[in-house]
């Protein structure tokens, strides 16, 4: 599979940074600024990597989970200054209330429970990451975090030019999307996945391994990218597999909100099961994509 062009990836470590009582802090607005660039003016999509040398070069160590979660910590703060500088209504087709943006924690392999991504109107429920081809609900701009990943082989994060693909086939938004059984995400339905996937997708190449990156999108339906992730296996099924994402996505108080954007796109309000899906939606929608071949 292709990866995505160079110009989109930013190498973090060389921005200058501090850490300052145990957190990483930019020392200036130039990486701010070159993620609201590409992601608002460019292609849609930015990547940071190479947060490991940043750690190095402050006496820490990726391989340490503590020292890992400063790294995440520091890439959290990169996308909230990033929010503190775009206007989010540009980028939404419909007005919404967005009032913080909210960060999680989940496991990328194994099953989450009690799992909620907003405990003001949504309930707690198993929960498995989505990994076909996908929008996040109601939120213009996600940032996903990725890694370090311990014994997995696979787990690749995809990304899915939709834009391109709607403008170059004749496709209305709406007509791109279905609801999924078990999420409040929205899939890309099967008849438009496999085209995107073969033309329009690009995958995130990095060692998850022995860094983080995170992946900033325009995420909204209308005018931006889709995602997906190749399917996560362990490198040696004897041994424990993780794979941590933290997700970072925009969020508001009231579910009007919720179901004011689903009724935009001619979806009805989703209603997801508490427990992860059978095996028919697991294989639609929760396993990952096979990259071999796509892209060519």
């Amino acid at each position: 599979m292709k990866t995505l062009p160079q110009h989109v990836m930013i190498d973090v470590s060389a921005y200058d940074s501090e850490l300052v009582d145990g957190r990483l802090q930019a020392t200036d607005g130039r990486l701010v600024s070159e993620l609201v660039r590409l992601v608002t003016e460019g292609d849609g999509v930015a990547v940071c990597h190479g947060v490991a040398k940043t750690l190095t070069r402050h006496g820490l160590d990726v391989g340490k989970e503590q020292d890992a979660a400063v790294a995440r910590d520091y890439l959290e703060s990169l996308f909230r200054g990033f929010g503190e500088r775009v206007d989010v209504d540009r980028f939404s087709p419909v007005a919404m209330d967005y009032d913080r943006i909210a960060g999680m924690d989940v496991d990328g392999y194994n099953k989450n429970t009690h799992f909620t991504p907003n405990g003001d109107h949504t309930t707690e429920r198993e929960f498995l990451t989505t990994k076909c081809v996908h929008f996040d609900a109601a939120t213009p701009f996600i940032g996903n975090i990725y890694g370090p990943n311990t014994n997995i082989a696979g787990g690749t994060p995809m990304v899915c030019d939709t834009r391109a693909y709607c403008q170059e086939r004749g496709v209305a938004p709406a007509d791109l999307l279905e609801l999924m059984p078990h999420s409040f995400n929205v899939a890309v339905k099967e008849q438009h996945a496999e085209p995107v996937l073969t033309g329009y997708a690009a995958a995130v190449d990095a060692d998850l391994s022995a860094d983080l990156v995170m992946v900033v999108l325009l995420n909204e339906v209308d005018g931006g990218l889709a995602h997906a992730g190749s399917e996560p296996r362990p490198a040696d099924p004897a041994r424990p597999a993780r794979r941590p994402i933290r997700h970072l996505e925009y969020q508001f108080a009231e579910d009007v909100e919720l179901a004011k954007w689903y009724r935009h796109y001619e979806l009805s309000i989703p209603q997801p099961s508490l427990q992860v899906p059978d095996e028919a939606a697991r294989e639609r929608y929760h396993r990952g994509i096979d990259p071999v071949g796509a892209g060519q």
